[in-house]
């Protein structure tokens, strides 16, 4: 099993080491992903991207064949932060 990231996952410049850190440490998770149906093939982790912040992360991943594929990664938006309000 491994971790990849995809061209994608960069678009917003956040290292991937905190990407990782936010997965590691999500305050939230989900397998609802926006435009997905419930394939369960794509997870959302809200998470800090390092423990000095309060700021949080949005990745998003995708499994297949036994690895992570992380497509996305960038400041919590608005979408996220109303489905993570929502389920509390």
């Amino acid at each position: 099993m491994g971790i990849v990231f995809t061209q994608s996952a960069d678009k917003h410049d956040v290292p991937n080491g905190d990407a990782l850190y936010a997965i590691a440490n999500a305050v939230y998770s989900s397998e609802r992903v926006r435009g997905e149906r419930d394939t369960g093939a794509r997870m959302v982790f809200i998470g800090p991207p390092h423990a000095q912040t309060e700021r949080l992360l949005e990745v998003l991943i995708e499994r297949r064949a036994g690895d992570f594929i992380v497509f996305h990664v960038m400041p919590l938006g608005d979408f996220y932060t109303r489905q993570m309000e929502g389920d509390r």
